[in-house]
């Protein structure tokens, strides 16, 4: 395994930054806006190794797709569905392909959303925690 750098750690955190705000395939990143959150150090290093920084969030693995756009310093990322999914979104995106259903992403957070604010999860929780609870030697 490659060892990390700090311009693949800025590079991740551009590609998590994308991904936390993205509601489909892709995000466009502003590099101004995404600078906001550095310090005046921070943000001289990154501007004197931005091509080592395109190049690695290039190579993350969660990107599919990057255009970087030098004009309007913009990282234009198109991401693997995989990396943007959940646990229980891959489990209900993968059963529904079992099933012969293709949903959109979109569809699998519906569901997923729906899911997890439900009673019903929320009984199958507490239920798993006091069953859990007492092989423990707890009690509730």
């Amino acid at each position: 395994m490659e060892k990390l750098n700090l311009n693949k750690l800025i590079a991740n955190d551009i590609v998590n930054y994308g991904m936390d705000k993205t509601t489909s395939f892709n995000y466009i990143v502003s590099l101004n806006d995404f600078l906001d959150d550095y310090d005046e150090e921070s943000i001289t290093y990154i501007k004197s190794h931005i091509n080592d920084i395109i190049e690695a969030v290039h190579q993350n693995e969660n990107v599919a797709q990057l255009d970087y756009d030098e004009a309007r310093q913009e990282f234009n990322m198109v991401f693997y569905f995989d990396g943007l999914f959940s646990k229980l979104d891959k489990k209900i995106y993968n059963l529904s392909q079992e099933m012969g259903i293709d949903f959109e992403p979109e569809e699998v957070w519906e569901i997923s959303y729906d899911i997890e604010n439900s009673e019903e999860y929320n009984d199958l929780i507490t239920s798993a925690i006091k069953e859990n609870s007492k092989t423990k030697g707890r009690e509730i």
